[in-house]
């Protein structure tokens, strides 16, 4: 990959994009676009379903296979793979960050400033990986479409 005068910091920089990805709309592009702009090779680790139940109470709609099967499809993202689960441990998460290569972790912007990654960031740096937060698309999120289609359905029937 030829990277421009602008990018060369990030040559060789493997970066990492954590989501659920449900009901894959603009916001979760940009943010995988913004995530691959801060690198050469960009991964994408989906979290489970299983994982989502027990951090939200609920399932996602798509099935953690479909989501895979959707971000994989887009030309910028490199890898990708399950968030390994369970992670309960914030060292836990930097050993397999470590062990994929990872030099950098993309965050959704909605993440900064909390406790979780506040902790984790320190404990990625102690590796020598970087974490940014990623602007957030505003006015979308899956929690919204999710909301929107209970509310019309609600009105229309």
């Amino acid at each position: 990959m030829t990277l421009n005068s602008e990018n060369k910091s990030n040559h060789n920089t493997r970066c990492l994009a954590l989501g659920v990805f449900d009901l894959f709309h603009i916001g979760h592009l940009n943010y995988l676009k913004f995530a691959k702009a801060q690198g050469s090779e960009l991964f994408v680790a989906v979290a489970p379903d299983d994982l989502c139940f027990e951090n939200k109470k609920t399932f996602p709609i798509i099935s953690q296979h479909e989501r895979m099967t959707i971000v994989s499809a887009l030309a910028i993202v490199d890898h990708v793979a399950l968030v390994p689960s369970p992670i309960i441990k914030t060292q836990s998460a930097c050993r397999w960050i470590e062990a994929w290569g990872i030099n950098k972790v993309v965050v959704g912007g909605q993440w900064q400033n909390s406790e979780r990654w506040n902790e984790a960031a320190n404990a990625l740096q102690a590796h020598n990986i970087d974490v940014m937060f990623a602007p957030q698309t505003p006015d979308i999120s899956s929690t919204d479409i999710k909301q929107k289609i209970i509310t019309y359905c609600s009105e229309v029937l």
